[in-house]
């Protein structure tokens, strides 16, 4: 199982980052499924700040797209 968010940093869509967590074991797997759509739903919003804070880091290295 997999819990992902996606963002895209320009509107050029060259810059595509994927953050989240995925299981790699059939324990893991089993604890991901198991939460309910209350603690899905907070795992994402974790996810989505995490990537709000990586997207300060890496935004001023952004080089414009060709046109």
């Amino acid at each position: 199982m997999e819990i992902a968010r996606e963002r895209f940093l320009d509107d050029s869509r060259t810059y595509h980052l994927t953050i989240g967590i995925r299981s790699r074991t059939t324990a893991a797997h089993s604890l991901l499924t198991a939460l309910s759509p209350d603690e899905k739903e907070q795992v994402n919003a974790a996810i989505v700040k995490a990537m709000d804070q990586i997207e300060k880091i890496v935004r001023p290295h952004l080089v414009p797209a060709p046109k």
